[in-house]
């Protein structure tokens, strides 16, 4: 009798979580930074959990346990942003594809104001003798109504100088090798194609074309870059982890001869760091991050230079916020639970919360500024940013992990960011 009404106050715990995810009010809806993703996921391959033989017959009396373990989920998403309007799309993740750890991560959605972005991730951990990970990466995005602020650590905000239409086409394909369990060397090539127009227009803003005619990458462009990376990880979990460090290096270059429109290297960095306190009750966690490019004048097109803003960055700014060739962000995070409880017989949900405060800015010379903005180009400002807020992290088994943020600062108040994995 116990277990039949526990079954039933799970189901509608279950139940009010589904509503909650489909029903969300998206404001925003981001990923991880973006130059990063592939050693992101390949930092998740590492630290996966292998399967043995016994794992794949499960008896009935370890139902809870096959759970727990249940690799993959669909997830709907429908809200309503300021942005995007009214919007509907999915996410479909299964980490254990063919039952050998392939990793398959497809998400889409569509909005009234015509945004649209489908993302495809198809990544393996199991060839040689578990040396070799694979993993490829295809992306499109279309939003006619992009913000542009302007270039540095400006004080144009929180009203955007201009706005245009953006066509994103992205491919890539990593190999990895892996010389320890934990450690992978990575090369990647991949291509990306973004075409700049005027867009649908918003709150009679000029549009950027018109605005920055000189701004590199104004026109759009193809860049073909080569990256060689390393990704050092100890953590102990993918999704809640409670303890160990992740380390990526990775340096980027493209030019002419690779295809290219333009011509620049970029060096980035990213270290962050997990603890736990009072049984795994209480987790800190910080990273830092910064990145540098190096390149002639007038060759890095402004939609490659490094970002600070959105849900991965600073959370508490407008996504794209910030451009320069030079970046620093630190990121920090307190983790709790929250509750623990089975949806239906499909997976075991983890609810978290999390406070979180971010501090960063980006660096570009006053005098690149009026290269590529004219006259109107406002002053550097040479302080950092900072934010705060709160949010929620939802995990289904060990498929994916939903998080929900709502970030301030002294330019916006409650911006919500739906996004999916860990920040940092």
């Amino acid at each position: 009798m116990e277990r039949s009404v526990e079954r039933v106050y799970a189901a509608r715990r279950g139940a009010a979580l589904a509503a909650a995810l489909v029903l969300l009010a998206l404001a925003q809806s981001a990923g991880s930074i973006e130059r990063l993703e592939a050693e992101q996921e390949i930092a998740q391959l590492l630290s996966q959990k292998k399967k043995s033989s016994a794992d794949e017959a499960v008896p009935e009396a370890t139902q809870e346990e096959l759970l727990a373990n249940r690799s993959w989920a669909l997830l709907p998403q429908i809200g309503f942003g300021p942005q995007t309007g009214i919007l509907g799309g999915v996410k479909f993740v299964d980490r254990d594809l063919f039952g050998n750890g392939t990793t398959f991560d497809l998400e889409g959605f569509y909005s009234q104001n015509s945004q649209r972005t489908v993302r495809l991730t198809v990544a393996t951990p199991t060839l040689w003798q578990d040396r070799l990970l694979i993993l490829f990466r295809a992306a499109y995005l279309n939003d006619g109504q992009r913000r542009f602020w302007g270039l540095g650590n400006n004080d144009q905000g929180p009203d955007p100088a201009s706005v245009n239409g953006i066509e994103d086409i992205r491919a890539g394909v990593t190999f990895s090798w892996r010389p320890f369990e934990r450690v992978s060397l990575n090369v990647e090539s991949g291509w990306r194609r973004v075409n700049i127009s005027d867009g649908h227009g918003l709150d009679d803003l000029p549009f950027t074309p018109d605005e920055f005619p000189d701004l590199t990458g104004v026109n759009g462009g193809d860049v073909s870059p080569l990256a060689l990376s390393l990704v050092w990880t100890s953590r102990d979990d993918i999704f809640n982890p409670t303890e160990g460090w992740r380390l990526i290096l990775k340096a980027l270059h493209t030019n002419r001869d690779l295809g290219s429109d333009f011509e620049y290297t970029q060096f980035i960095g990213d270290l962050g760091f997990v603890y736990s306190f009072f049984d795994d009750n209480l987790t800190l966690a910080a990273r830092a991050n910064g990145e540098q490019i190096l390149g002639p004048d007038q060759a890095v097109p402004y939609w490659e230079m490094a970002e600070l803003g959105g849900d991965d960055t600073l959370r508490g700014f407008f996504p794209s916020r910030f451009y320069g060739t030079g970046r620093v962000v630190v990121n920090t995070e307190v983790r709790f639970p929250i509750a623990d409880f089975d949806f239906f017989d499909f997976w075991r949900v983890r609810i978290g919360g999390v406070a979180f405060g971010d501090t960063g800015r980006v660096f570009i010379s006053d005098e690149a500024i009026r290269e590529e903005e004219g006259e109107s180009a406002r002053a550097e400002v040479n302080r950092y940013r900072w934010d705060y807020g709160a949010g929620l992290r939802i995990s289904l088994s060990e498929a994916l992990v939903a998080r929900i943020d709502v970030g301030f600062s002294e330019e916006e108040s409650a911006l919500v960011y739906l996004a999916f994995g860990q920040t940092f």
